[in-house]
């Protein structure tokens, strides 16, 4: 009996060790590619649009890559928005797919407000005339403001 117990005991500890290493290895292999999404972020405009295909595709659905998901969003909004000189077609369309990313985390305002304010920021600069970065229309930034919850013209 004591022996039977102890072989039930040791084939209890092996699943379990099997079963955290399996979801050990998963972690770490979901962190390794998560790492290399944000390598396509320092490039030009077609790995940022490899870098966006991959944070619409993989990670938006991932609650616990946020943290790190909206800075680089928000970064990568503001820079288009208000610096780069590259005035293509692929950052003008990177741009309104990084805003429909940042739009679509969940209570955005409320768990990430300094990064909420600095896009809502750049929105206003580039309304009120900033030359520099990608050119976006008026309207286009007032839909933007509008579905972020302010009004450009009143800010």
């Amino acid at each position: 009996m004591n022996s039977e117990l102890l072989a039930i005991g040791g084939w209890i500890v092996a699943l379990v060790t099997i079963v955290l290493g399996y979801y050990e290895r998963k972690f770490a292999q979901e962190q390794e590619r998560f790492g290399k999404t944000l390598d396509y972020f320092d490039g030009g405009s077609q790995r940022r649009s490899i870098g966006i295909s991959l944070l619409e595709g993989v990670w938006l659905q991932k609650a616990s890559c946020h943290n790190v998901l909206v800075p680089l969003v928000a970064n990568q909004i503001v820079y288009l928005l208000l610096s780069t000189d590259s005035h293509d077609a692929h950052n003008e369309r990177n741009l309104v797919r990084l805003v429909m990313l940042f739009r679509a985390i969940p209570n955005l305002k409320e768990k990430y407000n300094d990064r909420f304010t600095d896009v809502c920021d750049a929105i206003v600069r580039k309304y009120q005339g900033e030359s520099k970065g990608i050119p976006v229309s008026n309207m286009t930034l007032e839909l933007w403001a509008r579905d972020l919850g302010f009004e450009v013209h009143d800010a």
